[in-house]
Formats: C-alpha cells, sequence, structure tokens
C-alpha cells in the first residue's frame, strides 16, 4: 500500500497538461516548456519522498537527477511511441512517459536511501562495466557519453569485460560506445551485447547492432553474447564484422535471436574461430533439423569444443543424429540438449559420442522424448565415462520403473553428483527406491527433482532416508506425487529437522491416487535385493 501511494505521489509530481508536439516524422515529442516543468516537478517528488524516507537531498542534487530520469524517460517513450503498426496515440504515449518517470522516481530514492549515488558505476579504475542493473533503459548519445566518461576520459583504460544488456542503443548511443570499445583495444576481453536493441525499429537496430560489431574489428575478444537481440539472418549479417574478425574467441552465445535454417548457415559461414572456440550456445531459436546441420558442421570444425547447448531449438531426430556425430572425438565438459524432440534415435547416435567422455561434468537431455529405450542406451554409454560427471537432467522423457535399475547402476559410480533431474517421469515407488539406495553415498548432492513422478509412500519415504545425511542438501522436490497425507507430514518433519533450510512444497499431491495394493514388504524386498546386487558388482570392479 505504502509503494502505491509512493508510486501516485511520483506520477502526479509530472504536470497535468503537457502539450504534445509535431516531432520529424510524425514521431511524438513534448514541448520544451513541458519538459521543464516535468522537471522541475520530478525534483519536488524526489526530494518530498526523499523526506518521507528520512533522507535529506539537496534542491541542486536532486534537480541534477530529475534531469537525467527525464531524459530516461523521455527517450524510452519516443522509443514507445511506435508500434509494429504505426504510432501510437499521443494521450497514451504521455501515461507511458508519466508511467516511466513515476518509477524512476522511486528508483532513485530508494538508491540514495541505500547510500548509492550511482558513482559505483564508474568503471576508470575497474576491469568491468556492467550496465545491466535490472532495468531497461534507451541509450541517447548523450547518455552513453555519461555511461562511457570513465573509459573515454582516461589515458589508458583496463577494462576487460563490457556487458551493455538491457540497455537498448540507438545509432548515435552505438557510435559513443565503439569510441569506448576503441579505448579498451588491448584489455577488452568480454563482450556482452546481449539485448541491445530491444524496442527499435528494424531498420535502426540493424545499424545500430552493426555499428557496435563492426567496432569489435579492434578487439581481440575471448567471449562475445550476442543473445536476446530479433537476429534472424539479417541479424547474423549485422554482425559479420564480429564473426569474421575475432579469431581467437573462446565462447560466443546466440540465445534467444531467433536462429532460423539460414541464420545457422550464416554462422557456420561467418565464424572465423574455429580453432580457438571451447563454448557454443544456442538457445529458444527456430532451427530445425537444416539448422541443426549447419551447427553440425561448424562442431566437427572446432576441436577445442566443451561446451555445447542447443535447447528449444526444434531439432528433431535427424538433426539430433547429425549432431551427435559430430560430438565424436570432442572432450566435453557441458551438453545440453533439452527440449528438442530428439528420441531413443539420437540417443543410439549419442553413445559412441558419451562413452569415451571422460571429462563430462554436465549433461542435460531432459524433455527430448527418449523413453525408456533412449535411457537405456545413455545410462549404458555412461556406465564406464564420466566419472566426474556433475549434473544429470533426464527430466520429462516417460522413464519407467523398468529402466531404473540400469539407470541407477549408471548413476552408483559417479560420486561427484551435484543435481539429479528425473521430475516428470513415471519411476513409481519401484525407481525411487532404487534411486534411494545410491543417494547417501553421495557427498556432494545439493538437488533431487522428482516432481510428479507416481511416487508413493514406500519411495518417498525411501528417498527422504536416503538424503537425510546429505550435508549439502538444497533441494528435494517431491511434490505432484501419490503420497499418503500421514506420510507427508512425516516427510517434512524429518527433512525440518535434517534440513530446516530446505522447504519440501505438497500442494500438489494427489493422495486420492494412492495405490493400496502395493505390498510394503514386497517392496522392501525388491530394493534390498537390488541394493546387495549393487554392491556385488562394485566388489568384482
Amino acid at each position: 500500500g505504502a509503494a502505491k501511494a509512493v508510486h501516485s505521489r511520483a506520477k502526479r509530481a509530472l504536470p497535468y497538461d503537457m502539450s504534445v508536439r509535431e516531432g520529424e516524422e510524425g514521431e511524438w515529442e513534448l514541448s520544451d516548456v513541458a519538459r521543464a516543468s516535468a522537471r522541475e516537478g520530478l525534483t519536488g517528488a524526489i526530494r518530498s519522498l526523499a523526506e518521507l524516507k528520512g533522507v535529506k537531498i539537496e534542491e541542486e542534487s536532486a534537480l541534477t537527477k530529475a534531469k537525467t530520469l527525464e531524459e530516461k524517460a523521455y527517450t524510452a517513450s519516443k522509443v514507445d511511441s511506435r508500434t509494429t503498426t504505426g504510432r501510437r496515440p499521443d494521450a497514451e504515449t504521455t501515461q507511458i512517459y508519466a508511467r516511466k518517470a513515476g518509477n524512476l522516481v522511486i528508483q532513485v530514492v530508494e538508491a540514495i536511501q541505500r547510500g548509492d549515488d550511482g558513482s559505483s558505476k564508474a568503471a576508470g579504475a575497474e576491469d568491468s562495466l556492467d550496465l545491466c542493473d535490472g532495468n531497461r533503459e534507451f541509450v541517447t548519445a548523450e547518455t552513453a557519453k555519461a555511461i562511457f566518461a570513465s573509459i573515454l576520459g582516461a589515458e589508458k583504460s583496463a577494462v576487460r569485460k563490457i556487458r551493455l544488456s538491457t540497455k537498448s542503443f540507438g545509432v548515435d548511443a552505438a557510435e559513443v560506445a565503439a569510441q569506448a570499445f576503441a579505448a579498451c583495444r588491448d584489455t577488452l576481453v568480454d563482450l556482452d551485447l546481449s539485448d541491445v536493441i530491444a524496442g527499435r525499429p528494424e531498420d535502426e537496430a540493424m545499424k545500430s547492432l552493426k555499428c557496435l560489431c563492426d567496432a569489435v574489428e579492434c578487439l581481440k575478444l575471448e567471449n562475445l553474447d550476442l543473445s536476446d537481440n530479433a537476429l534472424g539472418e539479417k541479424g547474423i549479417r549485422a554482425c559479420a564484422t564480429a564473426l569474421t574478425s575475432q579469431s581467437t574467441l573462446k565462447g560466443i552465445a546466440f540465445r534467444n535471436i531467433g536462429c532460423s535454417v539460414a541464420a545457422c548457415k550464416a554462422i557456420h559461414d561467418l565464424l572465423a574461430c574455429r580453432d580457438t572456440l571451447r563454448r557454443i550456445h544456442l538457445y529458444n531459436n527456430m532451427s530445425d533439423d537444416e539448422g541443426a546441420f549447419s551447427i553440425a558442421a561448424l562442431i566437427q570444425e572446432t576441436p577445442c569444443l566443451e561446451d555445447f547447448m542447443m535447447v528449444s531449438s526444434r531439432v528433431k531426430q535427424e538433426g539430433g543424429q547429425r549432431l551427435a556425430k559430430a560430438f565424436i572425438g570432442k572432450n566435453l565438459v557441458s551438453l545440453d540438449l533439452h527440449d528438442n524432440i530428439l528420441g531413443p534415435e539420437t540417443a543410439g547416435a549419442l553413445v559412441e559420442a558419451l562413452r569415451s567422455q571422460q571429462h563430462l561434468k554436465h549433461l542435460n537431455l531432459s524433455e527430448t522424448c527418449l523413453e525408456d529405450d533412449g535411457v537405456e542406451l545413455i545410462a549404458g554409454s555412461l556406465m564406464a565415462s564420466a566419472p566426474k560427471l556433475e549434473t544429470i537432467g533426464l527430466a520429462a522423457n516417460d522413464i519407467t520403473p523398468d529402466v531404473c535399475p540400469n539407470l541407477v547402476r549408471c548413476l552408483a559410480n559417479k560420486p561427484c553428483l551435484r543435481e539429479i533431474d528425473l521430475k516428470e517421469n513415471e519411476l513409481g515407488d519401484r525407481g525411487a527406491l532404487l534411486l534411494s539406495c545410491i543417494l547417501p553415498s553421495k557427498p556432494n548432492l545439493e538437488i533431487v527433482d522428482l516432481y510428479q513422478n507416481e511416487i508413493g509412500r514406500a519411495g518417498a519415504t525411501g528417498i527422504t532416508k536416503s538424503v537425510l545425511a546429505c550435508k549439502n542438501l538444497k533441494k528435494l522436490d517431491l511434490n505432484a506425487n501419490y503420497i499418503p497425507n500421514d506420510c507427508v507430514d512425516e516427510i517434512v518433519a524429518a527433512m525440518k529437522q535434517a534440513h530446516p533450510e530446505v522447504v519440501c512444497e505438497f500442494d500438489e499431491n494427489d493422495e486420492d491416487m494412492v495405490d493400496d495394493d502395493t505390498d510394503p514388504q514386497e517392496l522392501q524386498a525388491y530394493s534390498e535385493g537390488f541394493d546387495e546386487e549393487l554392491a556385488r558388482s562394485f566388489e568384482k570392479l
């Protein structure tokens, strides 16, 4: 309630009558008089709200802050005034301006209360500049000069990392950023250009992006992030200079960029850092099998690849198999292909690549339609490989108790496991009890996710008992299963005593689905028999 009142008061600081005038090309603009009146009102709002918070601020300082935030609100609103179908009604844009200004007043006052006057962002004597503060902002040339002042004004910059994410750059602002990149040419190795053209018309966005990427030519980067920009093939081509000039890149990311078949081909054709590239991340794209073919060809040409992600990219069986073959001979540390329709056929193709991995730490094949047959193949390929495996994801793959013995045997000899994600499968009590046999031997275990697995009393009790001694446990998820309410109470009590910081939720538990025909003694005998068999197999090893 208090926050709402403060917000309302900040918005009321703006003048009621803000006259709109026609700008260039019919754009929304406020008159100079209206903007000056707004800044005066915002100055008073900042001082009043700060006083309510018990902080005193001089008028001159408040006016300086008001000018800065009004400029931010104004430039952001000008961009918002343009839509894909034309121009937003002036009254609506003016309301957006007022709302943004009100939000910024609150942020300024909260920063004053924290004792943060914004000087911590200066990067002249720092080795990094990070603009991603959770606030979206449309950057003008004037704002950019202020952002990069410490770099541009320094005799010699020591900045090694720049992150521009969530700040939308127009062409003029991009030109200022380009000057800053040039000033860091001897030190800058990590550049994050993710989400830097949001809200811009396509033509302006492509020009800004090209300007930023052309400026990369003078650098010797190790990491480049182009994620969260609506690129497509046209955008990838706009980034051509950055892709062709950087021959020493170790990591590159194209998450959520609209990476189509043609865009994937462009990446393959333009990327010059074949010999040094270790990390390739693609996420939430529309690459399909044909796009995967181009990326697979790129993988085959990158001998040092360690970390590969192609997630939620509409890759199906043919594309998955082509990728799997490209991994053969690579020394992978992390492989993430989750949320693609790969099927058991891709699992079969992955066998040869996975059975030779000795450094693999992270494997995520969740939501890939593996089913029991595919999981059986994956488990078999990892039986004598990946000794340092830390995280495994096999969620939502229709895994039944039938494949659990081999899956658990595979995980039994992975002493470094920290995270096991098997949610949204059909393990049942039998699968859960088998898994419980090996969890006490995992000293680093942090996460066990068995959400929605048709687990009843016996399986839930077995899992809970098996993790009570795991000192590093951060999460145990048994929600959305078939656990009797009295058993739920016992689990919550046991976890609260052993791991008071771990919250166990059961709001989706369905007691009505409990299988009363399950023989507890039979399940216990089944679990103990497997445990003894497992022990004998380790003795043979």
